[in-house]
């Protein structure tokens, strides 16, 4: 039983600067402040971000091995991040990121799809699990707003 939330927002920035926010996890503590639920991106593997890249991110819940997907310049980018729940017998949820962006003359169309696949015990309580990640994608989204059109270069 997967999980599918969309988010949407129109950003007042170029396309290629929405892209290389997203794409750049090295630099998401300079525009993603942590959360209750956003711990930061650590482990990130060697040399520049392209599909395989690897990288952890550490939570109140479990951690995410995450691995750059699909990373199309410009246009999309998708990550794969399972989240190993602690304690670990809770089950793990399958995460999927898909970023679509699409200009619209000074600004650009992002819209995020979020796919979580439970897998274990924790199907039992993916109602608020629901919840948090609408929440937390919801927070990451308006800042992500906020960042790049402040800091459009």
């Amino acid at each position: 039983m997967d999980i599918e939330l969309k988010f949407e927002a129109d950003i007042h920035a170029s396309t290629n600067r929405v892209f290389s926010l997203l794409a750049d996890l090295r630099d998401y503590d300079r525009w993603l402040p942590k959360s209750s639920a956003f711990h930061g991106t650590v482990a990130i593997s060697e040399g520049p971000m392209a599909v395989g890249t690897t990288y952890v991110e550490p939570g109140p819940f479990g951690t995410r091995h995450g691995t750059v997907a699909i990373m199309d310049r410009s246009t999309r980018l998708a990550f794969e991040q399972p989240m190993t729940l602690r304690p670990r017998a809770l089950g793990v949820i399958g995460i999927k990121l898909l970023h679509t962006l699409t200009p619209d003359g000074s600004s650009v169309h992002l819209v995020r799809e979020l796919t979580l696949s439970p897998q274990g015990p924790i199907k039992l309580a993916m109602p608020f699990v629901e919840r948090m990640f609408r929440v937390e994608n919801e927070r990451m989204m308006q800042t992500l707003k906020t960042y790049a059109e402040a800091n459009p270069a």
